[in-house]
C-alpha cells in the first residue's frame, strides 16, 4: 500500500474533527490475551512448540517462509489454555522461517533458522491488533506500537478514498473522530504501517 502516492480523483476532502476517545488504555491492554510460546529444538531436525494461556482460545499456528509463503498452518478445534506438540522439520528446505502464533488478538512471533547444523531459535516477539470501536457516529482507535512505525489511518467508501491522517510514530495511540457529517453508507477504516495493515469496516 503506497501512503504517500495515492492519487484522490473527484472526491471531496471531508475534513474530521478529532475528539478525545472514551477509550482507557489500561483498559485496553488489560483484556487482551498474552500467551507463552515455547519452541524448543530437540535435535537437528525436530522441536517441541509449547504455548500456554491464560484464558481458553482458539490458538492459530503458521509457519512462514522468508518470501512470506505459508508453509504451515493449524487451528485448534477447541478453545484450549496450552498446546503440545512435536514438530518435524526435515522437509523444510535450509533457511529462515517465521513461526506465528495467534490468540484472539495477540500475536506471538518467533524466528527460526534450519540449517545442517540444527535448528536455531531467535526471540519471542508480541504485539496486539488495534482496537476499533464505532458509535454514536464516532470511530475510536486504540494501538500500542510497540516498533513505534510511522502509522496512518485511512477511511474509504465504496468511491475511495475519503480522507487520510498520519498518526506518527508514539508507541501509545488512542484517537477518536468525529463522523457525523459523512454520508450515511459503509466504510472501511485502514490503519496501516509499513509492515502490517488492520482494517475495520463500519456503517452509518
Amino acid at each position: 500500500m503506497m501512503h504517500l502516492n495515492i492519487k484522490m480523483r473527484n472526491m471531496k476532502t471531508i475534513k474530521l474533527a478529532v475528539t478525545m476517545a472514551l477509550v482507557a488504555l489500561a483498559t485496553f491492554t488489560n483484556a487482551v490475551e498474552r500467551p507463552k510460546l515455547n519452541v524448543i529444538p530437540v535435535n537437528n531436525e525436530r522441536a517441541i512448540v509449547a504455548v500456554s494461556n491464560e484464558n481458553a482460545a482458539y490458538m492459530e499456528l503458521s509457519i512462514l517462509a522468508s518470501n512470506g509463503d505459508v508453509v504451515y498452518y493449524r487451528q485448534t478445534k477447541d478453545p484450549v489454555t496450552s498446546y503440545h506438540k512435536l514438530y518435524d522439520f526435515k522437509n523444510l528446505a535450509h533457511g529462515k522461517y517465521v513461526l506465528n502464533l495467534k490468540v484472539n488478538d495477540t500475536n506471538v512471533t518467533n524466528g527460526f533458522e534450519v540449517s545442517a547444523k540444527g535448528i536455531k531459535v531467535g526471540e519471542n516477539k508480541m504485539t496486539f491488533d488495534p482496537w476499533f470501536a464505532f458509535s454514536n457516529n464516532e470511530l475510536k482507535v486504540s494501538y500500542l506500537n510497540f516498533d513505534q512505525e510511522d502509522l496512518y489511518l485511512y477511511l474509504y467508501n465504496d468511491n475511495g478514498l475519503v480522507y487520510q491522517k498520519r498518526l506518527g510514530k508514539d508507541f501509545s495511540i488512542t484517537k477518536g473522530y468525529d463522523l457525523t457529517k459523512l454520508q450515511k453508507g459503509n466504510y472501511r477504516a485502514v490503519l496501516s504501517s509499513d509492515s502490517s495493515d488492520y482494517t475495520f469496516h463500519l456503517s452509518k
